[in-house]
């Protein structure tokens, strides 16, 4: 996928949907200034509604789950925020049933979350170089880097029974793992095998357990444990800030309360349950995570005074400071990347201010991407051919015109 579309989305299962709102044409909306095109003489998508789309009135469990790791993960910095030599990010995820964290933490770890009451939690990491941090790479010897999962529980009891009882496993897991203290945070529980450059450690913090795996090129113990360190003191301050939905009320969590993601370009009139990187609107910090190159994206977001991103399958809306920095944005978000792995390509027609290009080594489904802005909202579309990503971002300006009008601003 591209540099901004993050995790593939898991499927969920099929949901009951609400009537689908009727038609699909667009209007002139009254409130368009001078000079504000006529979105009914776009060439649009036929598949895609240019209306805002209708909300389920229910999601499954895992649904609500999937909104409160989304808050939680507005709470969990990104590697890169504290060290920016990690500027490619890579594995972040929302847990949220305890088999998903075999992904990032010890098998045995599954049933230490059942016992404990797991509710939700959140994975984040970054390298200075790309690579996947999963399992598979640890201890590889050819990045230096961060994983974390940051796991929520009923209250502090449990969190530190959680994290003892993590660390115990994992800890016995290979008879050359040997205890490491972390003199800054002496309640850590922390271990590694001296022939393998990796330092895990587990700390409980309030009702939350932190879990980061320090990865670097060579077996130096004073610097995976400064590593550590350094991301704890930087994290557990931003912790402390998250007020957690209580338990009882996540399933009261709405999926848009700022209407981004009805903004956002879909196909069909409905939008779907959220999982885990799509049909979700992220704060800026909490997106980042999603993004591979944070080196380069992460400053041109900030600069656009971004502070909600929606994220659909197949398109996604910035909500920026004001529409010069949402024009901004479109401008510097089409150049990044390698220029000799991507080239300028015909916006549509009759979009201002729109941007496309081709992009020769993102997967198939996101060859061609597209940016439009309209006032304060910046889009991008993805697509598989030119003459489609077109339409769809002609469809998309569309959107976002019609939406000034039936929706909050």
């Amino acid at each position: 996928m591209s540099s901004y579309s993050g995790r593939l989305v898991r499927g969920l299962g099929a949901l009951v949907m609400v009537a689908l709102v009727a038609g699909c044409s667009s209007v002139l909306h009254p409130n368009a200034v001078a000079g504000e095109v006529d979105v009914r003489t776009l060439d649009t998508d036929s598949y895609s509604s240019t209306k805002p789309p209708a909300l389920l009135n229910h999601l499954a469990a895992f649904g609500y789950a999937y909104l409160e790791a989304a808050r939680l993960a507005d709470a969990v910095l990104s590697p890169y925020e504290v060290e920016p030599r990690y500027f490619w990010g890579a594995a972040a995820g929302a847990q949220v049933a305890p088999e998903s964290v075999t992904e990032y933490l010890a098998d045995p770890v599954v049933k230490v979350l059942y016992d404990n009451g797991f509710i939700v939690g959140f994975s984040t990491g970054a390298a200075d170089s790309v690579t996947p941090l999963t399992k598979a790479v640890y201890g590889t010897h050819d990045h230096e880097g961060i994983r974390v999962t940051v796991l929520r529980f009923p209250d502090a009891a449990s969190a530190r029974s959680a994290a003892q009882q993590a660390d115990a496993v994992d800890m016995a897991l290979n008879s050359q793992n040997t205890r490491v203290e972390l003199p800054k945070y002496a309640d850590a529980f922390a271990h590694w095998r001296p022939t393998v450059p990796t330092l895990g450690s587990t700390l409980a913090h309030g009702a939350f357990v932190v879990n980061i795996l320090a990865d670097a090129r060579t077996t130096d113990l004073t610097r995976l444990t400064e590593m550590t360190q350094k991301y704890l003191a930087a994290e557990l301050p931003v912790l402390d800030k998250f007020v957690p939905t209580p338990d009882e009320k996540i399933a009261a969590l709405q999926q848009d309360p700022d209407h981004i993601l009805v903004r956002t370009l879909h196909d069909g009139e409905v939008v779907g349950g959220p999982a885990d990187g799509s049909e979700i609107v992220y704060t800026l910090r909490a997106y980042l995570n999603y993004v591979q190159d944070q080196g380069t994206r992460y400053p041109v977001m900030r600069r656009a005074g971004i502070d909600r991103v929606a994220v659909a399958p197949s398109a996604y809306v910035f909500r920026t400071r004001d529409a010069a920095a949402a024009e901004q944005f479109v401008v510097e978000s089409a150049h990044l990347g390698d220029a000799a792995s991507r080239r300028d390509v015909d916006p549509p027609e009759r979009v201002p201010n729109a941007m496309c290009v081709e992009n020769y080594t993102a997967p198939a489904a996101a060859r061609f991407r597209c940016f439009v802005a309209y006032r304060r909202y910046a889009a991008l579309v993805l697509g598989q051919q030119l003459w489609r990503t077109q339409e769809r971002a002609a469809s998309q300006y569309a959107l976002l015109a019609n939406a000034q009008v039936a929706l909050p601003n």
